[in-house]
């Protein structure tokens, strides 16, 4: 009886290191690497983006379950649905962030992703959020919704 007491509880923390060590530390690992392909992504010709923001997604959904509440993955996981063009499925990945955390930039990602979707009215109220916060945000924005954003935040 106590070798089965003794065997469980080494599955047990074998299993927890798993789950609460090995997992994470991977997760972060993979999160410096997406960061930084992002980055070279968005600088360069759609050529070489385009793959790029694909690998970042693949890595990004093998690492979500031990990153579900690291507002980063969130952040890098929009960032690369937008470079590929998928504003519907960056909107929704910001909304899910939104739900861990309210940093400025994930109403920005937000925000410019429900642009290009032509929700015009949402997108505002996400960059005035956005510009409440951090009034820098403003310089992403242009024309017309850039006035309308920073008379609605008190920006000027």
């Amino acid at each position: 009886m106590r070798s089965v007491i003794r065997i469980a509880a080494l599955i047990a923390a074998a299993l927890g290191i798993q789950y609460f060590c090995i997992a994470p530390y991977r997760g972060n690992l993979t999160i410096g690497a997406v960061e930084f392909r992002t980055s070279t992504a968005a600088s360069s010709r759609p050529a070489h983006a385009i793959p790029l923001a694909q690998k970042n997604l693949h890595d990004l959904a093998d690492a979500e379950q031990s990153r579900w509440l690291d507002p980063n993955w969130y952040l890098l996981y929009g960032a690369n649905c937008e470079l590929l063009g998928r504003w519907s499925e960056a909107a929704d990945v910001y909304t899910r962030a939104l739900r861990i955390d309210d940093r400025p930039e994930i109403y920005v990602g937000r925000g410019m992703a429900r642009l290009h979707l032509g929700q015009i009215s949402e997108a505002e109220g996400d960059l005035v959020t956005a510009a409440r916060f951090n009034p820098r945000v403003l310089n992403e924005v242009e024309g017309e919704l850039h006035d309308r954003v920073a008379l609605a935040a008190g920006v000027r």
